[in-house]
């Protein structure tokens, strides 16, 4: 699976949600990360950072379009030109989490940013946000500034689906049908005899399942993964209407008992109930025949 030039997916749960995007660049690695650290070049995408000089890992970030209203960000930690993590206060907010991940690609780099919100009530406003300033750092590299599509993540946000089922397995029994190829094929869409499965699953990788006689085809990269309790990954279903954008998954594996409660949570930015509820459904199949792989003997 070859990656977007541009996504956008909103994962976590309802109470701490995770906004994620991911935008290519037309420039190495180690340019991109000196626009994103640079004081001067920071001002001509993002807005005014200042640095605390008793605290050089405090920093107030004052946006271009809220000067009056800064953000307070403390640096976590920092390995040039990969990785940035900053602890992120603002106003009255719950204190929550931006990482910022390089990636090369060819002659230029994929930035993956994902800010883990403390709490629900702004969640699109901060998608909005981020993808109008990270639109903006396009201009430094040459490219044309695209639009924001705030509509998308006010419809990511409104209506999640969100599903539990109940397994007499353990979280760590059942972890393999979902982080392995193998696992899933024992489960997913395994009505059909011509299923095509591959999932390389770790931070990045890519998953691909195929059902070529259906015409269907469901694709994405993990976003987390964290055994044996957690999976977020993108989501785009493919077939003969067309592809599904800016879709994603978060699964939870929660220990109930001596079982194991597994909670799906289902986003994108539908301006409907119809495409969750035609999901639901198809939640509900697949999940049945995971109950009945589950039932006979396992899940690995």
């Amino acid at each position: 699976m070859t990656l977007e030039p541009f996504s956008r997916s909103l994962t976590g749960s309802r109470e701490r949600p995770v906004v994620t995007l991911a935008r290519r660049y037309a420039a190495p690695p180690r340019d991109v990360w000196d626009a994103l650290t640079d004081p001067v070049r920071l001002t001509r995408w993002l807005g005014a950072v200042e640095r605390d000089a008793l605290d050089p890992d405090r920093v107030t970030v004052r946006v271009a379009d809220a000067p009056d209203s800064p953000a307070e960000a403390r640096v976590r930690s920092c390995v040039p030109p990969e990785t940035l993590l900053l602890d992120w206060e603002w106003d009255t907010e719950e204190p929550s989490v931006v990482a910022v991940t390089l990636r090369a690609d060819g002659g230029g780099t994929f930035l993956t940013l994902e800010h883990r919100l403390g709490e629900p009530d702004h969640a699109a406003d901060y998608g909005g946000g981020w993808e109008q300033h990270l639109g903006a750092l396009v201009a430094l590299f040459g490219g044309e500034q695209p639009a924001p599509a705030t509509s998308a993540w006010a419809g990511m946000t409104a209506r999640p689906l969100e599903i539990e089922i109940d397994l007499p397995r353990t979280p760590e029994e059942v972890w393999p049908a979902f982080a392995s190829a193998s696992g899933l094929r024992r489960w997913w869409w395994n009505h059909w005899d011509d299923v095509e499965i591959a999932a390389d699953v770790r931070p990045g990788g890519s998953y691909r399942f195929a059902a070529p006689g259906a015409g269907i085809v469901v694709e994405g990269r993990y976003l987390a993964v964290e055994a044996p309790s957690h999976l977020a990954f993108t989501w785009r279903w493919s077939d003969a209407d067309g592809q599904s954008v800016d879709e994603a998954c978060d699964l939870e594996l929660l220990r109930v008992g001596g079982g194991c409660r597994v909670r799906l949570r289902h986003t994108g930015p539908w301006s409907d109930d119809a495409p969750a509820e035609s999901y639901r459904q198809g939640w509900e199949f697949v999940f049945g025949a995971l109950r009945r792989a589950v039932d006979d003997g396992g899940a690995a």
